[in-house]
């Protein structure tokens, strides 16, 4: 294959990726699936979209991926940003870009002042400010455990514009619905799971048929390998099922929604609850 046909390639993919974000953004794809995309697309290992609230509060994912979901102990990225972007991160530009490496000197030696904050998973970090008001700073994430080659940088920094702008074009209110719609639901409701598991059939964590499916089948000590071949579908058709349980239950990995799914085993029987559940 030659050097500038894999350009081309590279520069359809980037522009197909645009156009999915922009639907994405208007409700028309998953913004998981679109963040997946992406990681794959600038080769990183991990990427996620959180949502920071001012004044400082517990940082909300909107989405978040790591290219070794599916393993029995899968990484869930962190956000970075308060780290990276410092006493920026109230006044950084929308569309910049900010790296872990810029905290570090030219022998890739961290400052002391935050020596002990970097991961040791991580050789590369890129923020991406996607919007900055009053109420909440928003951004994009990439993380590499290796420092990424330089045409990945290049492609970041050239899509970095366009998708904050399209970010700061979204229909009013889209991401707010998306992070309150399990609302009463997610981390509080699991931290009360002795009263209701999460394969009850009042389905307290709302988890779609599909992904109440799925929980049943890791509950009975299924892997994703095999899950996708019970189901007839692709590995990371589960993997997105299972981005999406994470968000909703608050487990972190596969081995904390176990450890939710069966903390109260003798009230739920997985066979009995398909036909009755509540899905969302």
């Amino acid at each position: 294959m030659s050097n500038s046909f894999s350009k081309s390639v590279r520069a359809q993919d980037s522009l197909n990726f645009v156009m999915e974000w922009a639907q994405a953004l208007n409700g028309r794809k998953s913004i998981s699936n679109v963040l997946n995309q992406l990681m794959r697309l600038a080769s990183a290992d991990a990427a996620l979209i959180s949502r920071l609230p001012i004044p400082s509060g517990k940082i909300k994912y909107v989405a978040r991926h790591c290219i070794q979901e599916g393993k029995i102990w899968p990484y869930q990225p962190q956000a970075q940003a308060e780290l990276i972007l410092g006493a920026c991160l109230k006044t950084a530009k929308t569309g910049s870009i900010w790296k872990l490496s810029d905290l570090t000197d030219a022998e890739g030696v961290p400052s002391l002042l935050c020596r002990d904050q970097i991961p040791s998973e991580l050789g590369e970090a890129i923020v991406v400010p996607l919007e900055v008001s009053a109420g909440h700073c928003d951004h994009l994430e990439l993380h590499y455990q290796h420092r990424p080659a330089r045409h990945n940088l290049d492609l970041v920094t050239v899509l970095a514009s366009t998708l904050a702008s399209g970010w700061g074009h979204r229909p009013p209110g889209s991401i707010s619905a998306k992070l309150n719609q399990f609302r009463g639901h997610g981390v509080r409701a699991i931290g009360d799971a002795e009263l209701t598991p999460i394969l009850d059939p009042e389905n307290p964590a709302a988890l779609s048929r599909s992904e109440f499916r799925v929980c049943a089948m890791m509950k009975e000590g299924m892997t994703v390998k095999v899950i996708s071949s019970t189901l007839s579908v692709c590995p990371a058709t589960v993997r997105s099922h299972l981005s999406s349980i994470f968000s909703k239950t608050g487990a972190s990995n596969q081995v904390e929604l176990l450890h939710l799914l069966n903390r109260k085993a003798d009230s739920t029987n997985n066979a009995r609850t398909f036909g009755t559940a509540r899905f969302g």
